[in-house]
């Protein structure tokens, strides 16, 4: 193989690397951003929005940090208004966290949704394991103001494409500093 071979095969190599950074953050950036569609402050306890795609969504809880929260005290139940059929929450594997250091929020269960109008209600129930709430109950802390917390229906995406994410980004990183160092490392045979 000749050498001019070699570093369009590295060159190659870095673009391929970047290509896949670039989608790797793109399906991370999914699992946080999608469109909202329902924000309802758990002292109102009832909400309704509509899905015009069919598709994965989340919900979300949304409060103040460094605070206890309501997690322990409700929970979500989404039903149909159409038809009345309960929708099936699942938790959240990797419960995606975003922060701005003054708020933050946590995914907490994902959801199929066809087209339709739906009712989100908050049940007396826990939105936490059990050790989750025990914790939760043991730390010393002002009581909730549930004006401060809020549940948000966002459009998401499946959880397994947030975990094929992960090494898609490793493989994108180890290719370009592959190529990178295999081409320095050509370069300073050559000399």
């Amino acid at each position: 193989m000749s050498i001019l071979s070699i570093r369009i095969l590295l060159f190659i190599l870095i673009l391929i690397g970047i290509f896949i950074v670039f989608k790797a953050i793109k399906l991370f950036k999914n699992a946080f951003n999608g469109v909202k569609l329902l924000t309802l402050p758990y002292n109102d306890n009832l909400g309704h929005f509509t899905v015009s795609k069919s598709g994965i969504y989340a919900i979300w809880h949304k409060g103040p940090l460094f605070k206890k929260t309501p997690l322990a005290k409700f929970r979500p139940n989404i039903s149909s208004t159409s038809t009345g059929k309960e929708i099936k929450l699942y938790h959240s594997i990797l419960s995606p966290r975003s922060s701005n250091l003054q708020t933050g929020g946590v995914e907490l269960f994902t959801f199929r949704a066809e087209v339709g109008h739906y009712e989100l209600k908050l049940v007396p129930g826990s939105s936490t394991s059990r050790f989750q709430a025990m914790i939760g109950g043991a730390m010393p802390m002002a009581d909730i103001d549930l004006s401060r917390y809020f549940v948000e229906v966002k459009e998401s995406q499946s959880q397994m494409l947030t975990i094929l994410a992960i090494p898609l980004l490793l493989l994108g990183i180890v290719s370009i500093i592959g190529g990178l160092v295999i081409g320095l490392l050509d370069l300073l045979q050559k000399s």
